[in-house]
């Protein structure tokens, strides 16, 4: 089309204009922005995949623990908790007793010392603690 512009009748044909050195430029840098977005949101992707597994990891090893060494972990937090009011980490949040789920932001289910994420856990736990005695 640059060589030949008369040649055919580019408009009948549909054939867009010849691309110049500013549309190349404005293409490449449309392409180098997009990659950079894509770059950002993969990382940012993969920052909530490994804030997700340590959750998940945390919340396997608390319902893993026995009645007895959560109990002790619960004081241990009252205490830490005594010693510093300020910031909430990871490993000192409060835990469903049954199945370890985190109960930041959720108001929990009280049976005796415990505490639960759903009703459900509750009565798992309760049943259990009947089968005990």
């Amino acid at each position: 089309m640059v060589d030949h512009p008369d040649k055919y009748d580019y408009s009948r044909a549909k054939v867009p204009g010849p691309l110049t050195q500013e549309m190349e430029a404005k293409k490449l840098e449309k392409k180098r922005a997009q990659k950079a977005q894509r770059k950002q949101r993969e990382q940012a992707q993969r920052e909530e995949r490994q804030r997700w597994e340590q959750e998940q990891g945390e919340k396997q090893r608390f319902a893993a623990l026995s009645d007895r060494e959560k109990r002790a972990l619960a004081a241990e937090q009252r205490l830490a908790a005594q010693r510093q009011d300020a910031g909430t980490t990871l490993a000192n949040i409060s835990r469903c007793w049954h199945c370890g789920e985190s109960l930041l932001g959720r108001i929990p289910f009280h049976y005796l010392d415990f505490s639960f994420c759903s009703t459900a856990c509750l009565q798992t736990h309760r049943r259990a603690r009947a089968g005990h005695t």
